[in-house]
């Protein structure tokens, strides 16, 4: 039998090589780096896919087909709230414990960035350094120079603003009210509400989104916060230059982003030749560009639009999203429904408004969104974070588990607030967990051994780089939502789909299709269009 002679054939010897070359590549990259890796000692899922890994259920891609938050609650409750998983060839770790997470969100919070790749993705939607793309000092200066604009007092001066656009959704219902034939895509009319808010709040412009006044700029919004494919994505991240690339997405976010940026630059330009009129309310770029204000660092027009972007783009998404979730779960239970209405009522009887001073009395309501907020975080995936330098990380039942240096750890809110190690009846809408006093407060706070709810519940992130906006957005859900309960009670309709969808920063439902029903003083009965103002 004749030997073949390889050397003859180049062809067939550079063929050889190429196999024996992705042979011995295959086993560096799925056996020799796993088996060297660390974090090999703990338990973690098998890889549902042999190049991207665990990606696919970490970015929720089963939620809409009704596996919210699957599987990584399963994850949580099969490993643990500390374990390994793998994200295309990199192992990484997911958190849910809340030693760890205190450890490292607050601890040792500066060994702890949030990871480049977002950093970059936010940095270029803004155009430029904001709060959600900044690290260390930067963002430090950043936040001291921008938290006394979401204080109390300020946050004050805004409760005539959200009240007045939640009377306006209102009137913008009032055709389609009380006919059983007509459904309204309510996630739409928040989400242009809370637009027309953000907008007067932040830089003093009037969207009139309600007023159908601002499609292109909806139209920007929803394209720059939907979820780009997976090879879109690692092209953003593997080349440097992708995202200058003339593919037909990129072409559009860049048209997005210039129009949006053109038209906070222009309301910035005429703040800056102009004396503010004492009679409108004083916005956010107000403050900013008050020279007496900041006397460190003055902000610039560029940073101040910035800023203005970066509140604008999840500002009035994560409100919307909340919104919608709140009247989802109102509709599937009336009898919360009627409880905070009632409270509403009983609230606005001596002078028949909202404001500043009866936000403190809506307990219930309260008790709602956050109930809300525990089920369907405002971010049900928080950034992660990249581990700048080795660290051993505690956990609540004493170990300490090796983090080294790079690793990138994520978190989901959604399983962690649905842990029933935690939370009694942790699948279950029960608004009284957060009221001080009853048993289902009681209940929860036995399973946390007597400890407050930090780090078990985290809607708004925590630690130095928590939601800025956080009592901002209270106040504005507060008083939107009891305006729209002493108006209209929500129903769903056969055509709705609740299944949670990913869009953007937050998950929304799939379809809120909802029929709408006037109320008033006696709910037996339905109120005349003059009934509402």
């Amino acid at each position: 039998m004749d030997l073949i002679d390889f050397g003859a054939n180049p062809l067939v010897l550079a063929l050889l090589c190429l196999v024996a070359l992705v042979a011995v590549l295959f086993l560096y990259l799925f056996v020799i780096t796993p088996a060297l890796n660390p974090l090999r000692v703990l338990p973690g899922p098998q890889p549902s896919h042999w190049l991207f890994g665990s990606l696919a259920e970490i970015l929720g891609m089963q939620w809409s087909a009704g596996h919210y938050p699957e599987p990584q609650l399963s994850w949580v409750k099969q490993y643990g709230g500390v374990f390994r998983f793998r994200a295309l060839l990199e192992q990484r770790l997911f958190v849910t414990d809340p030693e760890a997470l205190k450890h490292i969100f607050t601890t040792n919070g500066e060994n702890y960035p949030r990871g480049e790749a977002i950093r970059a993705f936010l940095r270029d939607v803004i155009g430029g350094d904001g709060l959600l793309s900044t690290e260390g000092e930067t963002h430090h200066h950043q936040r001291k120079m921008l938290l006394p604009h979401f204080g109390f007092g300020k946050i004050k001066d805004f409760v005539d603003v959200f009240a007045t656009h939640a009377n306006e959704l209102c009137k913008q219902l009032q055709p389609f009210a009380d006919d059983p034939n007509v459904s309204v895509d309510m996630f739409n009319y928040f989400t242009k509400m809370t637009l027309d808010v953000i907008g007067i709040s932040a830089f003093g412009f009037h969207f009139n989104a309600l007023r159908e006044e601002s499609s292109h700029v909806m139209e920007a919004l929803h394209l720059l916060l939907t979820p780009p494919s997976v090879p879109y994505i690692l092209g953003a991240n593997l080349i440097p230059t992708f995202r200058q690339w003339p593919l037909p997405r990129l072409v559009n976010e860049r048209q997005a982003k210039k129009m949006l940026y053109e038209t906070v630059d222009d309301v910035i330009a005429a703040k800056l030749k102009s004396t503010r009129d004492v009679h409108r309310p004083v916005d956010l770029v107000d403050l900013m560009l008050d020279e007496n204000a900041h006397v460190e660092h003055q902000v610039t027009a560029e940073e101040a639009r910035t800023h203005v972007m970066t509140f604008m783009l999840a500002g009035h998404e994560t409100t919307s999203t909340t919104l919608a979730w709140i009247f989802t779960l109102f509709a599937q239970h009336p009898h919360a429904e009627s409880m905070a209405r009632q409270e509403a009522r009983a609230v606005t009887a001596a002078d028949g408004v909202i404001g500043w001073k009866s936000l403190g009395e809506l307990k219930y309501i309260t008790a709602c969104i956050q109930e809300t907020l525990r089920l369907f975080p405002t971010v049900s995936t928080l950034a992660s974070r990249v581990a700048e330098h080795d660290d051993s990380l505690p956990t609540s039942d004493g170990k300490q588990i090796f983090v080294p240096k790079g690793t990138v750890v994520a978190f989901s809110t959604a399983a962690m607030h649905r842990n029933s190690k935690y939370w009694s009846q942790p699948q279950v809408y029960l608004p009284d967990r957060f009221i001080e006093g009853t048993a289902a407060f009681a209940a929860d706070r036995a399973l946390r051994q007597g400890q407050g709810m930090t780090y078990f519940y985290m809607p708004f992130s925590a630690g130095a780089k928590n939601c800025i906006g956080m009592r901002f957005a209270m106040a504005e859900l507060q008083v939107i939502v009891a305006n729209l309960l002493l108006h209209y009670s929500f129903r769903l309709t056969e055509n709705a789909n609740v299944h949670p969808k990913m869009i953007g920063l937050s998950i929304k439902p799939v379809k809120l299709d909802m029929t709408i029903h006037s109320v008033c003083s006696n709910e037996s009965r339905v109120c005349s269009r003059s009934d509402i103002a």
